[in-house]
């Protein structure tokens, strides 16, 4: 590896990234407009000038080598970050126009953001919108990275780079199958789980890490019975009598099914914050800014469109 490294441009980091997402350099000759020819002289520019080589090739398949594999998450990286300071300094003379990019949780999307979004559409239709959906870890770490313009979510923790706004109180209740034992209750105790086979997120989320907090104060674990990735998929379950859940009200409201009952979860009555998160350094766009207004009063006001069967809850039920 040589000084040459600091001359690679964004052309060819282009090239790189396209052929490792289509494992094709012709697919990736097609998505660039230029020749197939013309993305094999980039990408071979870039491996001499790294002194490795970044896929393996033969007639049949591209896969990128161990070497490639570790280069590319720093690719995706800088022309992301690339990417949405050109958007960024293209949208700063007007909220009329441009591209605002926010992350959330699937709760959070799923739940709350189909009315918010529409208004805004209605009253901005030049500006694109893009929410990343993702656990609450990963919605974090796009912040600190600086490639979001900001996130909704329950953050419990924050640094000196993090500008963190509360908006309001999140409550939780325990989800189960319409013939527990819990349906003949009018509400829940979290002593009352102990035993009982839990439907989970990983330990990363939220609301796990606040329920195994409260369940080892009180001096037993949660049986985390089966750890999925998504809400859906803990609803599922549940409602195929694979265990019990707890859910916030942004869940329960959207993944109701017939077969489904829920109960206020009491003593202790937890509740976190629903809160806006942005980084300290990134200046929001006009765009960014009237999406992020739109979305303050559209919390404000409950203006909210569930896709569950449950009846719609305002901001005070949250």
């Amino acid at each position: 590896m040589n000084d040459a490294i600091y001359n690679l441009s964004l052309k060819q980091l282009r090239a790189v990234q396209a052929v490792a997402r289509y494992s094709s350099f012709l697919a990736a000759a097609v998505e660039l407009h230029m020749s197939q020819p013309g993305v094999s002289r980039l990408v071979r520019g870039v491996e001499e000038s790294l002194g490795v080589r970044l896929f393996h090739r033969s007639t049949r398949h591209v896969m990128p080598t161990q070497e490639g594999l570790i280069f590319l998450p720093t690719i995706h990286r800088i022309l992301a970050e690339m990417d949405l300071s050109v958007a960024h300094l293209a949208s700063m003379q007007s909220d009329q126009s441009g591209h605002v990019i926010m992350a959330c949780p699937l709760a959070v999307a799923n739940r709350m953001l189909s009315g918010i979004i529409k208004q805004f559409r209605q009253s901005h239709p030049r500006v694109t919108i893009e929410i990343r959906e993702a656990l609450r870890s990963a919605v974090i770490q796009q912040v600190r990275h600086g490639t979001v313009d900001f996130a909704l979510g329950s953050f419990m923790e924050g640094n000196e780079d993090m500008l963190i706004e509360d908006l309001y109180d999140v409550h939780y209740h325990v989800v189960f199958h319409h013939r527990h034992r819990f349906a003949r209750m009018t509400n829940v105790s979290l002593s009352e789980l102990q035993g009982e086979s839990m439907i989970s997120l990983p330990p990363t989320s939220i609301v796990r890490s606040i329920f195994d907090a409260a369940a080892a104060r009180k001096g037993f674990r949660l049986n985390h019975a089966v750890t999925v990735n998504t809400i859906g998929t803990i609803f599922d379950l549940v409602q195929s009598g694979q265990g019990i859940a707890i859910q916030s009200s942004l869940s329960v409201d959207s993944h109701l099914g017939p077969m489904i009952e829920t109960r206020p979860l009491v003593e202790p009555c937890m509740s976190s914050k629903l809160s806006m998160m942005r980084h300290r350094d990134r200046t929001l766009t006009p765009a960014a800014q009237e999406l992020k207004n739109c979305v303050e009063q559209g919390l404000k006001i409950g203006q909210f469109e569930s896709r569950g069967t449950a009846t719609d809850a305002g901001p005070g039920d949250l």
